[in-house]
């Protein structure tokens, strides 16, 4: 039987693929379906698509965002700041660094999550290098040896291939979970991504 496989397309930056990650993990792991990690240039995702960025959204709508996710937070028992210190920032290292773990084998899901909750709970800007190491010793990988495949051309490449293909699949928004081409925009649609795998959440 094949394995299905989600890919996940996200920012780093986005406080619901923060607080639906966990969520996501628990779904694939019921289902033995496989997590491809796809971090993306979330500005150019919302230019192709000519989606307004939630930071540049009116008032009403960025003070609704944080009422949701103060909501959606206490709801899974994750801690939040609806209103970071380092949101919006540049996400290139942080994508870098989560396609390298996962390029060299290892728990790729273990650092996004990690980088997600640095911006949303700890009040960390991920775009600085020295923060980022920090990140990845906390979370038990080698900083020096990561940092360096982060700066590979083939680094490089696979994350510019990861927002070209986000892009052609019409993804508009982050987190957005793909399985077998139908999209789920947003981690309040994690029930019907495990619907459509067969599983039941227990959350």
């Amino acid at each position: 039987m094949t394995r299905a496989t989600i890919d996940y397309y996200y920012a780093p930056i986005s406080g619901f693929a923060y607080l639906g990650e966990p969520r996501l993990r628990a779904i694939a792991t019921a289902a033995n379906a496989e997590i491809r990690y796809r971090p993306v240039d979330i500005a150019r995702v919302f230019a192709a698509s000519e989606t307004t960025p939630p930071f540049k959204q009116s008032d009403a709508r960025l003070s609704y965002r944080m009422e949701d996710l103060t909501r959606c937070a206490a709801r899974f028992g994750l801690p939040i700041n609806p209103k970071p210190t380092y949101w919006p920032t540049p996400t290139d290292l942080a994508c870098r660094i989560i396609i390298a773990v996962d390029l060299t084998g290892g728990d790729v899901g273990r650092i996004s999550f990690a980088f997600l909750r640095a911006v949303w709970a700890e009040e960390r800007d991920i775009a600085s290098e020295a923060t980022a190491s920090d990140i990845l010793s906390a979370a038990g990988f080698d900083a020096l040896a990561i940092l360096g495949r982060a700066a590979a051309d083939e680094t490089r490449a696979a994350a510019e291939a990861y927002t070209h293909d986000a892009i052609a699949a019409q993804v508009f928004g982050s987190p957005t979970y793909v399985l077998d081409g139908a999209r789920f925009l947003g981690q309040d649609r994690l029930d019907y991504l495990a619907a459509a795998l067969g599983v039941e959440e227990t959350a």
